[in-house]
């Protein structure tokens, strides 16, 4: 990790190993500010910085994520008050920290919230960490799952999560479901469901009700009796304009104008225009068509071909562990090497990331092009949607001129007589019944598809409804497994506590209760004092970490990082203590897996080596941030 003063000088430049990283020094020698750009550089929303911090310009981080490098860039801005910005957006370079200190293009900039046309940074992080993305009411953003990985000094003692002042307790519970790895995408998808359908459900029997309102008539709902009501009609006219022929054929004289000739003309060309017209949108709709199902094939395409990169990933990790034990060209027996990072059989440098890192990558390009071309058949099919309607409106315009074209055809002004005169009104008066109900057709139609899709969806709610109660049942009995393992770890840090405080020595259950943001041993009203209560708390918290190291099926990152081991006035001897028993417990597992973090002024010597220790120990003449 590396911070640059606004002058371009470098504060900060450390490596961290994987494994035990501890960072020691006085107080006030800076241990926390590096913690806090630890936090903030991962996406934390933090501005709280100290006058040091406020003269650094941007924080940089290689991290590892999946065995793939990551690099993150965030900005330190500040406003006109000196607050800075937790929202402020992330830098994101698919390499290492030189290679992205080289390159000026390769960077992308994702911003804190998702927008509909934009990943989150958060979004990215989560499908690198194959982390199921939550979204809807519960947005939960990768803030919320460093507050189960950053302990921090300023969070009240009791508060197990680190404090957010507008918190909830769904939003809890939902990052301790996703960490311990009971939260099932599957639940989510569900739920999202039900809330959509329920939403739509409740749309479609708004649209019944008013539709109800304005038509009482209950057969006026039904396209069967409206249809035949039209063909009756239809019927009708057809016996008005056999009459009115009637009735010019007798006419003993007949007089043509030049008037009565334009008309039709105008009217056959009125109806050859709004033909072509027809035509026209008619081919437009078959395009679109096309350009959807084109689109469609595209994006199931995209997709395959990120099923395709998923699986070469496995394939490569697969075929990298396959032991070769001979040359391929001389079938000798090849000796082995000790250096991992060296091919077995060239002897040539290799770099196992760097293929990973390329097919994050190009699975992020992949991702882009099929929100990309979501996105236009959305545009396409709202656009074929009003052509559509369009069509329609133009058809039954082109029905009416094509009706006074055949009617111009066979009408030749004679002298108007009182029946001649009420048949044509009489015909007026039923075409303009016949355009009522059609129009009630219309909504007879809307009617009977609102009346089957409420059907439907009250039939979707109930199975969906059973399935998530299905689902919740077996992820709480999932949820209960873990955290017994959890609290075995948290005993074992409590009961090997130096003798201060009774309960914690004697302790034989532990409790930690995520939706309540607590800890406790068997008593939730149980009062301790601030340095037992401190204790309690990274007890309660390492032992999440610790736990995530053995239970595979666990979402925890296997990374931890903590601000301060003697926190709230703990004696020296049992914060060294607490340090042995929590590396002793760590080292049990490979530290090749895992990575820990924590700032300490009380290091025991044993631990005060360069396996464990990272940088100088710092004092407030010599303090963490140098040029500053």
């Amino acid at each position: 990790m590396k911070i640059y003063t606004r002058n371009g000088e470098i504060a900060y430049d450390e490596i961290f190993h994987k494994g035990i990283n501890i960072i020691r020094g006085n107080n006030s020698s800076g241990k926390s500010t590096i913690t806090h750009f630890m936090f903030y550089v991962l996406g934390g929303a933090f501005n709280d910085w100290v006058k040091e911090a406020k003269k650094c310009s941007y924080v940089i981080a290689e991290i590892e994520i999946n065995k793939a490098p990551l690099t993150l860039k965030r900005e330190i801005n500040l406003n006109k008050y000196g607050k800075g910005n937790k929202t402020e957006g992330l830098f994101i370079f698919w390499g290492t920290l030189e290679e992205a200190e080289k390159e000026t293009e390769g960077w992308q900039k994702f911003n804190f919230n998702t927008t509909d046309n934009k990943k989150s940074f958060s979004n990215v992080l989560f499908e690198n960490l194959d982390l199921p993305i939550v979204k809807g009411d519960n947005n939960i953003t990768f803030h919320q799952i460093l507050r189960l990985l950053y302990l921090d000094q300023d969070s009240p003692t009791n508060s197990l999560f680190y404090y957010e002042e507008f918190d909830t307790t769904l939003t809890r519970e939902t990052v301790a479901d996703l960490l311990l790895g009971v939260y099932r995408q599957e639940l989510y998808d569900k739920k999202q469901r039900k809330v959509e359908a329920d939403k739509e459900l409740d749309e479609t029997k708004r649209e019944i009700k008013v539709i109800k309102r304005f038509i009482q008539n209950p057969y006026d709902l039904i396209p069967s009796s409206l249809n035949l009501r039209i063909t009756e009609k239809e019927k009708e006219i057809n016996q008005i304009e056999s009459n009115i022929i009637d009735l010019k054929n007798q006419e003993k004289k007949v007089r043509f104008t030049q008037k009565t000739q334009l008309d039709f003309e105008k009217l056959n060309t009125e109806a050859i225009l709004q033909r072509q017209k027809v035509k026209k949108l008619e081919q437009q709709i078959n395009n679109f068509t096309y350009e959807i199902e084109d689109t469609d094939y595209f994006i199931e395409a995209l997709k395959n071909k990120l099923k395709a990169l998923n699986k070469s990933i496995l394939t490569r990790d697969l075929l990298g562990n396959f032991p070769i034990q001979n040359c391929p060209e001389c079938l000798s027996p090849i000796e082995p090497i000790e250096n991992e990072s060296v091919c077995k059989l060239c002897k040539t440098d290799i770099d196992d990331s760097f293929g990973i890192t390329q097919a994050r990558k190009i699975e992020q390009e992949i991702d882009f092009q099929i929100r990309e071309s979501k996105n236009l058949i959305s545009i396409k099919k709202r656009q074929l949607l009003e052509l559509q309607a369009e069509l329609e409106s133009n058809k039954l315009e082109l029905f009416h001129i094509q009706q006074k074209v055949n009617s111009s055809i066979n009408d030749v002004k004679t002298i108007r007589q009182e029946k001649l005169d009420q048949l044509y009104v009489d015909k007026g008066f039923i075409e303009g019944e016949i355009i009522q109900l059609r129009t009630l057709f219309e909504n007879a139609e809307i009617y009977q598809s609102l009346i089957t899709l409420q059907s439907d969806l009250e039939q979707e709610i109930e199975t969906l409804d059973f399935s998530i109660k299905k689902i919740t049942t077996e992820q709480e009995k999932l949820k209960i497994d873990i955290k017994n393992i959890i609290e075995k770890e948290g005993i074992y840090l409590l009961n090997n506590d130096l003798k201060r405080q009774e309960d914690f020595f004697q302790a034989k259950e532990f409790h930690i209760d995520f939706r309540n943001n607590m800890a406790y041993i068997s008593d939730k009203d149980a009062k301790y004092s601030a340095s037992s209560s401190f204790y309690l708390k990274i007890s309660a918290r390492f032992s999440i970490f610790l736990a995530s190291l053995g239970i595979k099926r666990m979402r925890y990152p296997r990374f931890i990082f903590c601000d301060n081991m003697e926190d709230k006035g703990i004696e020296k001897i049992r914060a060294e203590n607490f340090q042995k028993i929590l590396v002793e417990e760590a080292e049990k597992f490979n530290s090749e897996d895992y990575q820990m973090i924590y700032t300490t002024s009380f290091i025991p010597t044993e631990l005060n080596v360069d396996k464990y220790t990272v940088g100088e120990f710092y004092t407030e003449k010599n303090a963490s941030l140098k040029n500053v």
